[in-house]
């Protein structure tokens, strides 16, 4: 373990002078965050007559519902001619049938949670407006993983060598422990099946998979009921305030530019409400590009941490959200790293993010993504992937009403709604090339109903 230390902390001081060099052309766009802290004063962009002015939507209480608390907050909503109140619910179950019985009128919801619901066996026409944010989740341990000699990713040379630890950890134990996610549609889901299949582990046989409330996790952590979880913050960081965990793994390290929430509604709303759909994207852009801004963050954080929203200490809703990110540990050593784009709410120039693309842009792609993962899992009720894939992507993840007003708001637009995930954004350099779903399907070994095939339909 020393020599690992040695290596690694060698390796980072190095990275961190060829980063320090590079910092100088500002990769990050940190300067461009800069922005004032006050709403735009510029009118707002008049859509035409509201159709309804009076909303409902819902949150959980996780820091990438910052979008919608700080449009509450900071005026955004109002300035739209829109009446918000938030709900907060107590688990994305909550979101979900809020929605489908109408008494949310729109939500922060799962990235997959559309996609089910319109696949599966509700077959109900839940959509997303716009991506509310990329990243922003991490792997949770429990103490006893740290006392079995494991420690944060970031301490080791080659992600091999983690893999192999945390391997022969798991399968010294005389049963699977439990781990648990926020729900079977969360990206914290997908991304730690993904994450662990890259080190050889099954998922579904290695370890027990449980859901929790987010707001629960750090609870089950202290009671010993879990060894683990993927959520996005504050609960990693509130787990390292209280020492009951360290952080294992930052996703964004699994994936560099992953989809993190939504803003759902359902399909019918929107015909019903055009209006004031376009009126809604528009408000959550501005407040997007707000949360954005480096300036803001302390503002947006001590809002997220009321009890009516986050219900924690700011101190760790502050810790969430700035570019430097704590690892935490039970040595009391130091572990803390840079990570400018562990949120990215709207912009940031970065190897994955790169204009014309913004955070909030509802890629095709990332949808094709998503249904190979389900397929993969066996969570849909198909059994090779479909040839009229696309149209039904299009249909979960329109683009239409984003598209309009980002063209209001001069937001740039991709040309093409497909785009390939190079090699080297994947923490097992695994490239994703939409145009290849079923390849990509079966270049997995661990998947549910191996040896089997898949195939367009």
């Amino acid at each position: 373990m020393e020599r690992r230390k040695f290596i690694k902390h060698m390796s980072l001081a190095a990275g961190g002078l060829a980063f320090t060099a590079c910092n100088q052309g500002d990769p990050f766009n940190l300067k461009k965050s800069d922005r004032s802290s006050a709403p735009s004063e510029k009118p707002a962009i008049d859509f035409g007559s509201l159709e309804k002015t009076d909303l409902k939507i819902g949150i959980i209480p996780v820091m990438d519902c910052a979008p919608l608390v700080i449009a509450k907050e900071k005026g955004f909503f109002q300035r739209y001619g829109l009446n918000v109140s938030l709900s907060k619910q107590k688990d994305w179950q909550g979101i979900r049938d809020g929605l489908l019985n109408g008494s949310l009128d729109a939500a922060h919801a799962l990235f997959g949670m559309p996609m089910l619901v319109q696949l599966g066996s509700m077959r109900a026409s839940m959509v997303s407006l716009m991506t509310l944010n990329r990243n922003g989740s991490s792997i949770t341990f429990s103490e006893q993983i740290w006392d079995a000699d494991i420690r944060p990713s970031m301490e080791y040379f080659q992600f091999q060598e983690f893999a192999d630890a945390y391997r022969e950890y798991l399968r010294s134990l005389e049963k699977p422990p439990a781990f648990a996610i926020e729900a079977a549609t969360s990206m914290d889901n997908y991304n730690y099946r993904y994450w662990l299949s890259a080190m050889g582990i099954n998922p579904d046989t290695e370890l027990k998979l449980i859901e929790l409330a987010p707001s629960q996790m750090t609870h089950k952590l202290q009671a010993g009921e879990v060894e683990g979880y993927g959520v996005g913050e504050p609960w990693n960081q509130q787990a390292i305030f209280e020492k009951t965990g360290f952080v294992a793994c930052v996703n964004r390290d699994i994936w560099q530019g992953h989809p993190g929430k939504i803003l759902a509604t359902m399909q019918s709303w929107v015909e019903k409400n055009p209006t004031t759909a376009r009126a809604l994207v528009a408000a959550v852009l501005e407040a997007c590009q707000f949360c954005e801004a480096a300036v803001n963050h302390q503002v947006a954080a001590d809002s997220l941490a009321h009890s009516q929203y986050l219900n924690i200490n700011p101190q760790v809703a502050r810790a969430s959200l700035p570019g430097t990110y704590n690892y935490g540990g039970f040595d009391e050593k130091p572990r803390v790293a840079t990570i400018p784009d562990f949120y990215i709410f709207e912009f940031q120039a970065t190897n994955y993010l790169k204009e014309p693309d913004r955070a909030n842009y509802p890629w095709r792609s990332h949808g094709v993504w998503l249904l190979t993962q389900m397929i993969r899992w066996n969570q849909l009720n198909i059994k090779e992937y479909p040839k009229d894939a696309d149209e039904m992507i299009d249909r979960i993840y329109p683009v239409d009403i984003y598209e309009e007003v980002a063209k209001a708001m001069k937001i740039p637009i991709p040309s093409d709604r497909m785009k390939v995930e190079p090699a080297e954004v994947f923490i097992d350099q695994r490239k994703f090339d939409p145009s290849q779903p079923v390849e990509y399907l079966n270049s997995f070994d661990i998947r549910a109903g191996r040896p089997q095939i898949f195939a367009l339909s």
